[in-house]
């Protein structure tokens, strides 16, 4: 008691956080705020406890309820006790609560006066932890465990929706208030979603059935209610008040392991869910209580019980078209379709079938392989089950948007016509097959023409580089026996006319013929050497034997020479370097005797793809040079014909004073 007063005192007389004296000043709190843990000086009563020691608890004021967490209560602190509580703030779920740190019982006092309300706004945190007072239709009854204790907990039905009210101190069960139309007071608590911070099934508890008011009792004997036909529920005007008990009879068509039975009288089906565990069979007939409700497109029941009439003559299946289905809801049909495809699940198949421009799904209650293939035209008899879609559509358009057939197992599916065997899974296939079949043709096709091709290149490859060996072996030999010879002849008469000095008219003629003769010769074999082969390119690249061909031709001369190479070199066709190899010869040849240049420039560049050959003088220009040049080369002409040859285009930029540039640029392969 001293500790209870002391914490109190303390908190009353803080002046950097004077305390929250009323659950409106608690309720007002952000959860910023509540989180400070703000000092609480309360007073009010007890309108819930959960249990009779510790527990948690709501306390209520003149300006609202509240809610504290399990905290130890005195033995006098009971629902109905006035009390003082000491505390601090904490931001709770839908709105601050308040964690006890003491509280003291004043005695007795009169419950607060319950708010009434209805099921909307029950849905809303406004009401948390206040008492309210809810009027509706008690649809079922059951004890409920709670932590070793058990309590009875009511189903209330009203204004639309479901909300469980929690007797706590009541222990044994009450039947009789099932479908009683009652007035009830307790205080409003709210089941939340952590993660989200949502309402989720508002309930309200009360202390016990005290605080139940039966404003209209009940069936006494349901069973005993006159019986309704199945297409009149929720339309006649000689039912009793909306919202309670029913009395229906029919055959049982369908009880699938999970979801409603299905009933069905000789006005119409219904989908019943049953409060019960146990369930009839298949074409039994019975009796059925229940409340009835409106379904996505046709009435059904809820918080059903059953008892047996009797067996029955199981009701025969109404063949319709598929557009004509969905108006049967709850009705057993058979319909025909085509098998489009079927998807395994746990405990049942579902198969969609088409018929004619519409499809609709089968679900088949078996764990049994799959009897027909895809193709199969069938019957297959069931309970339809209209598919509306969202409460706009159906709004929208006033009708469903589709059926499903609900099927008790294989035996009420009949195969009308088995699959064709051209199906289209096996069109495909055949086709797929002869497309492979004529693919792997051309590409054996091509693969004999590509491997015909590398063998024709393998042979001329060997070919020339048979003849390209004895091109070079011919020219070794003309080189060193007749252009050898010949040279030597030729110093000799030139010898012999230095030694004879004075000689006749015509023997100096005959000199000079032989001369003239000797120097022909030996440029005659000069250019049969040359159009062999090119010893230079035997003796290293193509790179190397330029450079070594413009050193060694203005050796010894005025003009400057300067070679360029660039890109990493490669091996080229023989008869590609060799071209290059001459087109250089020829333009630097005729750089040295005719441009009159004092340097010349030769580039060899290796691109990605190309080879770049480029010889530039700063001599006279092409113009004032003569096409050829004596002693065995080709001119102009001929280095076009060489890269005709290897199909490409000898580019010559040249002007009179200005200097000559000719390029070309041949493909690697």
């Amino acid at each position: 008691m001293l500790a209870v007063n002391s914490a109190l005192t303390a908190a009353a007389e803080s002046p950097a956080a004077p305390p929250l004296t009323t659950v409106a000043q608690v309720r007002a709190l952000s959860a910023e705020q509540a989180q400070r843990r703000l000092p609480v000086a309360l007073r009010g009563v007890i309108t819930y406890a959960r249990h009779a020691a510790t527990t948690d608890f709501t306390l209520e004021d003149t300006t609202g309820g509240v809610w504290l967490p399990a905290t130890e209560l005195p033995a006098n602190c009971q629902v109905g006790a006035e009390v003082e509580v000491a505390g601090y703030t904490e931001p709770g779920v839908f709105s601050p609560i308040v964690r006890a740190t003491g509280v003291r019982a004043l005695g007795a006092a009169a419950l607060p006066p319950a708010t009434p309300v209805s099921y909307e706004e029950l849905l809303a945190a406004r009401f948390n932890s206040q008492r309210v007072e809810l009027t509706g239709i008690i649809r079922s009854q059951r004890i409920n465990p709670d932590v070793g204790l058990n309590w009875l907990a009511l189903e209330l039905a009203s204004g639309g929706g479901r909300v469980t009210i929690n007797v706590t101190h009541e222990i044994v069960g009450h039947p009789e208030l099932v479908d009683a139309r009652v007035r009830v007071r307790g205080v409003c608590l709210h089941s939340p979603d952590p993660r989200e911070q949502q309402v989720f099934l508002p309930t309200v508890n009360s202390h016990s059935l005290d605080d139940i008011t039966i404003l209209r009792p009940g069936a006494a004997q349901p069973f005993n209610l006159p019986i309704t036909p199945l297409d009149r529920l929720l339309r006649t005007t000689e039912q009793r008040e909306p919202g309670h008990l029913v009395h229906v009879r029919g055959t049982v068509t369908l009880v699938p392991p999970d979801g409603p039975l299905a009933l069905q009288d000789a006005t119409r089906g219904l989908r019943v869910w049953l409060r019960e565990a146990s369930r009839p069979q298949p074409g039994e007939e019975i009796d059925v209580v229940g409340f009835p409700e409106p379904g996505g497109y046709a009435p059904i029941l809820r918080d059903a019980i059953w008892q047996l009439v009797g067996p029955a003559t199981p009701p025969a299946p109404l063949a319709v078209e598929p557009q004509d289905a969905p108006r049967h809801d709850g009705r057993l049909l058979s319909v025909r379709g085509r098998l489009v495809s079927a998807l395994r699940g746990e405990d049942k198949w579902a198969l969609t079938l088409e018929n004619g421009p519409l499809r609709f799904l089968a679900r088949i209650y078996s764990t049994e392989p799959l009897p027909w293939r895809v193709g199969s035209e069938l019957a297959v008899r069931g309970v339809c089950e209209a598919e509306v879609g969202s409460w706009e559509t159906f709004v929208t358009h006033r009708k469903p948007q589709g059926f499903v057939l609900l099927a008790r197992d294989f035996a009420d599916v009949t195969l009308l016509a088995a699959p064709p065997w051209w199906t289209t899974v096996r069109v495909f296939a055949v086709a797929a097959a002869i497309l492979a079949a004529a693919l792997g043709a051309l590409w054996l096709r091509a693969w004999r023409r590509l491997r015909e091709e590398r063998q024709a290149r393998a042979e001329a490859r060997a070919q020339f580089a048979a003849v390209f060996t004895e091109r070079n072996r011919m020219a070794r030999e003309i080189h060193d026996t007749l252009a050898q010879g010949f040279a030597g002849i030729s110093i000799q008469l030139e010898a012999l006319g230095d030694r004879l000095g004075e000689i006749p008219e015509a023997a100096r003629r005959h000199l000079d013929l032989a001369r003239q003769l000797v120097r022909q010769s030996l440029a005659e074999a000069r250019r049969t050497v040359w159009a062999l082969r090119a010893q230079a390119l035997e003796e290293g690249t193509l790179g190397s034997a330029l450079e070594r061909l413009g050193r060694q031709l203005t050796e010894g001369s005025a003009i400057g020479f300067e070679f360029r190479p660039a890109g990493t070199p490669r091996p080229l066709p023989a008869q590609t370097e060799n071209d290059l190899l001459r087109i250089g010869q020829e333009a630097l040849t005729n750089a040295v005797r005719h441009a009159h240049a004092r340097k010349i420039t030769l580039t060899l560049e290796y691109l990605e793809q190309d080879v770049r050959l480029a010889i530039s003088d700063d001599g006279r220009g092409l113009s004032a040079a003569p096409s050829t040049r004596d002693g065995g080369g080709f001119g102009l002409p001929g280095m076009k014909a060489r890269a005709a040859a290897l199909h490409t285009k000898l580019q010559v930029r040249t002007a009179p004073n200005t200097g000559t540039t000719i390029e070309l640029t041949v493909p690697h392969a």
